[in-house]
């Protein structure tokens, strides 16, 4: 998981969630406020914000950054999958213990740590760099990509019952929107002239891109 720092708007203005040690319970971490407004806060956090709870990543700042400039400079293409959403969720942060939801403070280092990219963080960061595509779900992502085809040609040409138990199991657990569905999101990034082709003196943006357009069988 990229390392997140955790924003919370108060009366006084933001300030960062921290980790301390409960004063009256011995052993006992709690989530804490900052006394005061951090430069992370102050850096990316925008004046319209309507949210009263920010998870940010710096890091993942700087490596998108960084990938959007490469394209932008050398050509190529980026695509992210992830657990995320567009700016809408606020408190994401999650521990699992075998395979349950795990108290991110209980018994530190047992647990994997989890959060959701905030894929409208991410866009803001790339700006006019590069065109940025999605997020979208991985259930429409998959469809573009031509999943429904697919699993009609392995269901015709199988004869195994099992076979094809499990091949609608596992296309369920791709495509269900109450798995994963719609938890994963996709998003890419090209460098502007992968997008523009010209039409007579002008240049339009008519490239389909793999995913992201909807597949069209003639």
């Amino acid at each position: 998981m990229m390392y997140k720092m955790c924003q919370q708007k108060t009366s006084d203005g933001w300030r960062e969630m921290l980790i301390d040690i409960d004063p009256e319970i011995p052993n006992k971490l709690r989530f804490v406020l900052g006394s005061s407004s951090s430069m992370l806060a102050r850096t990316f956090i925008q004046a319209d914000e309507k949210r009263d709870h920010i998870e940010i990543s710096p890091n993942s700042a700087v490596i998108i950054q960084k990938l959007a400039s490469k394209i932008h400079n050398f050509g190529g293409a980026a695509l992210i999958a992830d657990y995320g959403h567009s700016g809408d969720k606020t408190d994401t942060f999650r521990g699992f213990r075998a395979h349950q939801l795990h108290d991110v403070l209980i018994d530190p280092g047992t647990a994997d740590l989890t959060a959701d990219v905030d894929f409208s963080f991410l866009r803001k960061i790339v700006g006019n760099t590069v065109v940025s595509l999605g997020p979208i779900t991985q259930q429409e992502f998959l469809k573009n990509m031509g999943i429904d085809l697919r699993m009609k040609v392995l269901l015709e040409n199988s004869k195994c019952v099992t076979t094809q138990q499990h091949l609608k199991q596992s296309y369920d657990i791709l495509m269900n929107p109450c798995k994963m569905g719609q938890r994963f999101k996709f998003f890419s990034m090209f460098p502007h002239s992968r997008m523009e082709r010209i039409n007579g003196h002008s240049k339009v943006n008519t490239y389909p891109v793999a995913g992201f357009t909807e597949l069209q069988l003639s």
